[in-house]
């Protein structure tokens, strides 16, 4: 199971005449926060500026104990340092050898935002993460603290990043082959994508760096803020760029000049029957602009109410290309012992029309 360390309280700065103390509170939690890691870990925290990320002013590191189900912690920095615009970092050893490997990691480390050392400073709840891609970039993704669904990053994302690499590998392996020769043709044009249920992007971003297109990203009102955000600090391949646009499944397609996309990537959005009855419409209007559109769907199977999206699928003509599935990164307890994956499912939707059908 993958595990994202997460500030439950960000940190907060106390100065005294020889010192400014930096506290926070952290815990070593699944993607939904629904477990926490039940291994003993040591953590790294360093207090780095803000301006100079790999200058570390001040380290400490702190025992996570297979019991914890919270770390508080304090690190004292000198009063030399005093009004500086620092960062907090939060890290564990295996993060930061797999980031050497520019491999996904077992465990995401977290950044929080800018905040000065001075008294009774604390830092914005909105934290970075950073993620290593297949073309030695990183992307850099901003989500949200609280419990927002859309505003944080779930694990079928970092699944995306995996199959990308794969896909862009000089011999691709089978069950990425579509997208393999989708992403050979935007060498002579620029592709048109479209990522549904964008949450904080990291999905479309990692795409657009490692392939020139245009990304268009998608999701309710309450996602675009951190959209905006992480579009700002997208570092993306020559020749792409980004938008994010306001997309409501349950309203439909209003806009009819939108283009007709290459691809559609939909990550982690099929957890809720409902709203996946939506998302297959949505579907099958783009399909009906486009039908030779190529969707790729990852998720991360969760509830047995996942297979109303697939049956839909079916019954509105969407035929499976191809599929795959990709182990994520793990850390076997007694607890978790089997491997998650996360699977992926090509489409195309043949229309009734067609003479094959």
């Amino acid at each position: 199971m993958v595990h994202y360390i997460r500030f439950l309280r960000t940190p907060q700065c106390d100065a005294s005449r020889k010192t400014v103390d930096v506290s926070a509170v952290v815990a070593v939690q699944t993607d939904l926060s629904d477990a926490l890691l039940s291994q003993d870990i040591v953590l790294n925290a360093d207090v780095v500026e803000a301006n100079s990320p790999m200058k570390v002013l001040h380290s400490q590191s702190f025992q996570w104990q297979a019991t914890s189900r919270a770390l508080k912690f304090t690190i004292q920095c000198p009063g030399k340092y005093t009004s500086w615009p620092v960062r907090l970092h939060v890290t564990s050893r295996e993060t930061q050898s797999a980031a050497r490997l520019s491999e996904v990691p077992e465990i995401l480390d977290i950044w929080s935002c800018d905040f000065l050392l001075s008294d009774k400073q604390r830092s914005e709840p909105i934290v970075e993460r950073c993620l290593p891609i297949s073309n030695n970039t990183t992307a850099r993704i901003w989500e949200d603290i609280g419990e927002s669904m859309a505003r944080h990053i779930w694990d079928a994302s970092l699944g995306f990043v995996m199959y990308f690499a794969r896909a862009l590998s000089s011999s691709p392996p089978s069950g990425v082959a579509a997208l393999a020769a989708l992403v050979k043709s935007s060498k002579v044009r620029k592709l048109k994508v479209l990522e549904l249920g964008a949450g904080c992007g990291i999905v479309g971003i990692a795409f657009a760096q490692l392939v020139k297109c245009d990304m268009y990203l998608t999701d309710l009102e309450d996602a675009q803020e951190v959209l905006a955000k992480n579009i700002r600090c997208a570092s993306l391949m020559a020749g792409s760029t980004l938008q994010a646009e306001i997309l409501d499944w349950a309203s439909g397609l209003e806009d009819s000049s939108n283009p007709n996309f290459d691809l559609i990537l939909v990550s982690d959005c099929i957890y809720n029957p409902d709203s996946s009855l939506h998302l297959v419409e949505i579907l099958r209007q783009l399909a009906a602009r486009a039908p030779n559109t190529l969707t790729l769907v990852g998720f991360k199977r969760r509830h047995e109410a996942d297979t109303v999206f697939f049956d839909r699928m079916r019954e509105t003509n969407f035929d499976i290309v191809e599929s795959t599935t990709i182990p994520l990164p793990h850390r076997p307890t007694d607890y978790d012992a089997n491997t998650p994956t996360t699977e992926f499912y090509t489409y195309r939707h043949q229309r009734l029309s067609d003479p094959q059908r």
